[in-house]
């Protein structure tokens, strides 16, 4: 009889933690075990959404660090260009839709049109960190900005979608990753002189329809901009950091369950599955080795087929300029 512990090395990324991990562990902890702490990553190529974002974050960098004139904004499309291409040819932009090379050309003009009078200084881009919740445990992350305008300091973060909703924007009051990024302002800055998040919304949308008269079709939409501000208080950031700790420590008891688990037990008692949240976002990926597995400590020495062993490790997130540590 093997226990989990003697089947599967100890590897140190189970103890890196990052707001990600800790979404994923929240949404399910079975889920959050089959990712992180087996490393089991669907074998699907690369992800539309995952590629979209990254390259988007490339061009929203050049426009923060060289201004929204044309000359920055013919150098961010080609950076975006330049690293979408990398992943998806031409022919494949159909099947892409609404996320393609054409319509973020044009969000990108009419995004630089609409957010014009931005007189923000931009202190901090793309940078990486991790920061204490208490005295042992570090949380890391990474912000696309820390900035300072009129109102005080901020970070304006981007986020690409194909729709905006109420319960889109709604979604970012209790999100555990920007509570992490108003923690670390305020550990870099006076609460009074803070902000908060801003949320910079981009809702990518083909290129509407003209009727012979030159009007959009009824229902047609062309793309959207809305910015969130998410401001937390004493109060609730000390909320939000109690939460985190919690979710830490149930981590490590689930852990230290895990480690006596062992493959001739029926069924996994550590990471319990969450039944709610299978089709929640979608499909789970890991549904049906999940629903047909009820110990997944059986499997553990190799993935399933249609998944690879790759880890995530949230210090080495694409496109860091700076680093911290707090």
């Amino acid at each position: 009889m093997s226990t989990f512990s003697q089947l599967i090395p100890e590897n140190s990324l189970w103890n890196v933690l990052d707001s990600s991990k800790l979404k994923e562990y929240s949404t399910c902890p079975r889920k959050y075990f089959f990712r992180h702490i087996l490393g089991w990553k669907p074998a699907e190529g690369a992800d539309i959404h995952l590629v979209f974002g990254t390259a988007v974050h490339q061009a929203m960098e050049i426009l923060a660090l060289d201004g929204y004139g044309i000359p920055s904004l013919t150098k961010g499309f080609e950076t975006f260009l330049a690293h979408y291409r990398q992943y998806f040819p031409p022919e494949a932009d159909e099947g892409n839709k609404p996320k393609t090379p054409a319509n973020f050309m044009r969000a990108l003009a009419q995004y630089a049109l609409r957010y014009a009078s931005d007189r923000h200084e931009v202190l901090h881009i793309e940078v990486a960190g991790a920061v204490h919740v208490d005295e042992n445990q570090l949380l890391h992350f990474k912000m696309d900005t820390i900035c300072r305008g009129e109102q005080g300091y901020f970070s304006l973060e981007h986020k690409t979608s194909s729709r905006y909703s109420a319960m889109w924007e709604a979604d970012w009051r209790q999100n555990i990753q920007i509570g992490t990024y108003n923690h670390v302002l305020h550990c870099l800055y006076p609460p009074s002189e803070i902000y908060g998040i801003v949320i910079n919304g981009i809702f990518l949308h083909d290129e509407p329809k003209i009727t012979k008269e030159g009007r959009p079709y009824a229902g047609s939409r062309d793309n959207e901009f809305h910015r969130v501000p998410v401001r937390l208080g004493p109060e609730q950031m000390e909320g939000w950091r109690l939460d985190v700790i919690d979710l830490i420590e149930d981590i490590q008891e689930d852990m230290a369950q895990l480690e006596t688990s062992s493959e001739e037990d029926l069924s996994l008692r550590a990471f319990s599955r969450n039944r709610e949240s299978c089709t929640r976002y979608g499909i789970c990926p890991y549904l049906n080795v999940c629903s047909t597995t009820e110990n997944p400590v059986r499997l553990a020495s190799a993935p399933p087929a249609a998944f690879e062993t790759d880890f995530w490790d949230p210090r080495n997130a694409p496109s860091v300029r700076e680093r911290m540590a707090l």
